[in-house]
């Protein structure tokens, strides 16, 4: 969770931990979906607000976080972490660190991931490009999945934005699939 003031601390504790205990560090790196809870928490235990101040200071706490762990897969610690982000920018981000270093996208343990139907382009891109792309479905009761989706929808309303870019992605992939389908050889 990103978006928490203190979750670069824990990473770094967590990483430490997994490097004293001679294990494995895993993770799934998110910016964050449950900023009105935490605030409320934090008010009502009088610890304060737990929340960056912006969405500047979250998006660089990722990505300072993304590129902390790639450096140290390129170290040779024993690391592997899902970047789960809809965030065109911040996949870039990754995607330059691991050139930088040199890692091969489909030895790596570097994984990426997003929400079906959401920032597909990024997915489907990702694995055309031999990345390991994931797409994954929330799923349960309606009454359940439904706050969750909601909360991912307003987390990512920039992504949402572009959604016109993305149906014209869409439409031109449809295409190129189409003449595949009745023009091949």
């Amino acid at each position: 969770q990103m978006y928490l003031k203190d979750t670069k601390h824990r990473l770094d504790v967590d990483l430490d931990r997994a490097l004293n205990g001679n294990y494995k560090f895993a993770a799934k790196l998110v910016r964050g979906a449950y900023m009105d809870l935490e605030r409320s928490i934090g008010m009502e235990t009088g610890l304060g607000d737990p929340v960056n101040e912006s969405i500047e200071i979250t998006h660089r706490a990722y990505n300072d976080a993304v590129y902390k762990l790639i450096r140290f897969i390129a170290q040779g610690r024993p690391i592997e972490v899902m970047i789960a982000s809809h965030n065109q920018q911040s996949v870039e981000y990754a995607l330059q660190a691991m050139q930088e270093y040199q890692l091969d996208p489909q030895s790596s343990p570097i994984y990426f991931g997003q929400l079906l139907g959401m920032s597909d382009h990024l997915t489907y891109s990702l694995g055309a490009y031999g990345y390991k792309a994931y797409k994954y479905v929330p799923y349960g009761k309606v009454s359940e999945v439904m706050p969750y989706l909601i909360r991912r929808a307003q987390e990512n309303s920039s992504a949402l934005s572009g959604a016109d870019n993305e149906i014209a992605m869409i439409l031109l992939e449809l295409k190129r699939r189409l003449r595949r389908l009745f023009f091949s050889s």
